[in-house]
């Protein structure tokens, strides 16, 4: 019998907007009420969840303007982190990863969000249930080039259930060694 994980999270393609808006749902069930819909600056905005770092963490569903995105990067002054749903991106094989060596990935994207290259603070990218790596992981971008509708960087991979326990607990935030799987 194989155990569940721990933290129940959207690994699969969303395609309706409650299924948008659960994916969010769940990671903030990981920290909980008290650090999640969090009020700030006299209630103008709202923040996703609170790390138990201090992070400030945004679970973006859908394409984000760049002006509402430089605005919440304002509003929240520093330590926020990005966390983008690219589930379908990923499955539809939009969004490719290829390993250069265990967590290091070079990835490619077709029909990017031209957002992404603009966000100041950390950006992950939660590609779900990954077939091409085997698990449900996040990408973790440290560098985002685009040119005529394609996106090429680098990052890191990182499992999405160390990054809840991350989230949670601040328990360190490994990265995920993937041995590319080989053809049969």
């Amino acid at each position: 019998m194989i155990a569940s994980p721990p933290f129940a999270l959207v690994r699969t393609p969303v395609r309706t907007a409650a299924e948008r808006r659960q994916w969010t749902l769940c990671y903030q069930r990981v920290v909980g009420s008290a650090r999640s819909e969090i009020r700030m600056h006299g209630g103008s905005r709202r923040l996703d969840a609170l790390a138990c770092d201090g992070t400030k963490c945004e679970f973006q569903q859908a394409k984000e303007s760049v002006p509402n995105t430089h605005g919440k990067e304002l509003a929240h002054a520093s330590g926020l982190m990005w966390i983008f749903c690219v589930i379908n991106q990923h499955a539809r094989g939009d969004l490719l990863v290829t390993s250069r060596q265990g967590a290091r990935v070079t990835y490619e994207w077709r029909k990017p969000w031209q957002l992404i290259g603009s966000c100041n603070g950390r950006v992950l990218l939660d590609l779900g249930h990954s077939e091409q790596v085997g698990d449900h992981v996040l990408l973790e971008i440290d560098h985002f080039e685009s040119r005529q509708g394609r996106a090429t960087g680098t990052g890191v991979l990182r499992d999405a259930q160390e990054f809840c326990y991350w989230m949670r607990d601040g328990s360190p935030l490994l990265p995920y060694n993937w041995a590319p799987r080989r053809a049969a």
